[in-house]
């Protein structure tokens, strides 16, 4: 609209709009929907873990962030050693108990280590890679656990 349609006091007029299209795509949808349904494998029942694994363990997921998977902690997994990347404010006792609710588990022993990120260079200008919080689990023997990222 312009200037001299203000003034001149002449209006516009907007398409009419009409409600068929709509229909047609909330129809399109609506199939769309229904075929996605059809399509979904049947939902099966998780496995158990082991029998002191908890079923709301949402808070458990937040302190086990990610298993380590390197040649050394591959090795210390046949002696039942298993190494996790933790959260920065996470004691022993919440690595413990997440274990055991993830995993139904009992950890014999929490080991933690605090890893300073490594300072680079990337030409003139520096920086530090991010600190990461490491826990050693070991389990009593003759359990073990699946770790797999």
């Amino acid at each position: 609209m312009g200037i001299l349609d203000k003034i001149s006091g002449k209006k516009e007029k907007a398409p009419a709009k009409s409600s068929a299209p709509k229909a047609k795509k909330a129809a399109k949808a609506e199939e769309k929907a229904d075929a996605a349904v059809a399509a979904e494998p049947a939902v099966t029942q998780a496995k158990p873990r082991g029998p002191l694994a908890k079923e709301g363990a949402g808070e458990s997921y937040k302190i086990l962030l990610r298993p380590v998977l390197t040649e050394k902690t591959s090795l210390q997994q046949s002696m039942g050693q298993y190494t996790f990347e933790v959260a920065s404010g996470a004691t022993k006792v919440d690595v413990a108990r997440a274990v055991r609710d993830l995993y139904g588990v009992k950890p014999a022993q929490v080991r933690v280590i605090n890893a300073e990120g490594k300072k680079v260079r990337y030409g003139r200008s520096q920086g530090q890679q991010k600190n990461v919080k490491k826990a050693i689990v070991t389990l009593k023997s003759g359990e073990s656990i699946s770790v797999t990222e």
